[in-house]
């Protein structure tokens, strides 16, 4: 096969799957589909910076691979490239793979029973979408809490071990969140305790010298804040609406949508006032497409 004729293949190759990648994204955001590789920044922010160990050179399971370190954008779950100005590197290694060249090892952290891409994500792409099902990788593994989780997909093994971490730092028992990174974002909460002036500066933040302990911190949040919102939640009857998510969801939501909800409330009623002043005034309530 000619040089110039691999190059042409490739770069159609690339072009099909960018394509197959575009409309993956589209359709997996309109249907909520878990489409999109994970950011190991954010799993580090669960489990904190565990204790690395390096396994060396490994065969690696490709489905197993569902996360990156820096470039979770530029590829999906399925390694289809979501970025054209990857086309160069890509087709390139697609040509180096068709003639059975050997290809720079790949780099990859391992997270329990998962691998994030450190290094080489040009070519577990090539590899994944050539139908290869196992590929060896240099491997670093970064402790977690040695515990078993059965589940049945990635999320549901990080919101697992999210929710054990919390559960460990907390202690708080009656919490539970279904989305992932929510227990991240309680913990989050409940730190601003800790310092009587709360930096937004993370560093400023630890340097604080007027902290708490972390239990009032957690103790003062949680009666405070979180029981006396639950309580407003629980009363107001929205849950019946929402069967398939929790308080503390909820409670989540609103907290991040406050800005929103509060200039909502004062432009509805501006904006109803002369449609509505002889009528009898309507409920309104938060329906499933709000959330």
């Amino acid at each position: 096969m000619s040089e110039i004729f691999r190059s042409v293949e490739s770069n159609r190759e690339f072009d099909s799957l960018y394509r197959k990648g575009f409309f993956k994204k589209i359709l997996g955001t309109l249907k909520n589909h878990k489409n999109r590789l994970l950011p190991l920044n954010q799993i580090k922010e669960i489990i904190g910076t565990g204790e690395e160990h390096h396994l060396g050179v490994k065969t690696v399971k490709v489905d197993k691979i569902i996360g990156s370190e820096n470039r979770f954008e530029d590829f999906d779950r399925a390694f289809l490239p979501l970025n054209r100005f990857n086309r160069r590197k890509w087709t390139n290694i697609r040509s180096y793979y068709e003639q059975h060249e050997s290809l720079p090892i790949i780099s990859l952290y391992k997270i329990g029973d998962y691998y994030f891409v450190r290094d080489g994500h040009n070519r577990v792409s090539v590899a994944k979408n050539s139908g290869q099902l196992y590929i060896d990788a240099e491997v670093i593994e970064i402790n977690i809490p040695k515990i078993h989780f059965n589940s049945s997909s990635p999320e549901n093994y990080f919101l697992a071990l999210e929710e054990h971490v919390f559960r460990e730092k907390t202690g708080l028992q009656n919490i539970r969140v279904t989305l992932p990174g929510g227990y991240r974002e309680i913990m989050k909460l409940i730190q601003c305790f800790q310092c009587s002036e709360c930096p937004n500066n993370q560093m400023a933040r630890e340097q604080c010298s007027n902290k708490i302990s972390w239990e009032i911190a957690v103790q003062q949040w949680y009666q405070n804040c979180y029981s006396p919102a639950i309580e407003k939640i629980e009363k107001s009857g929205i849950m019946n609406q929402f069967k398939n998510r929790t308080l503390a969801d909820l409670y989540l939501w609103f907290l991040f949508n406050a800005e929103a909800l509060r200039k909502a409330a004062c432009f509805i009623p501006s904006q109803l006032h002369r449609k509505v002043i002889r009528k009898k005034p309507q409920n309104f309530i938060f329906t499933k497409h709000n959330l």
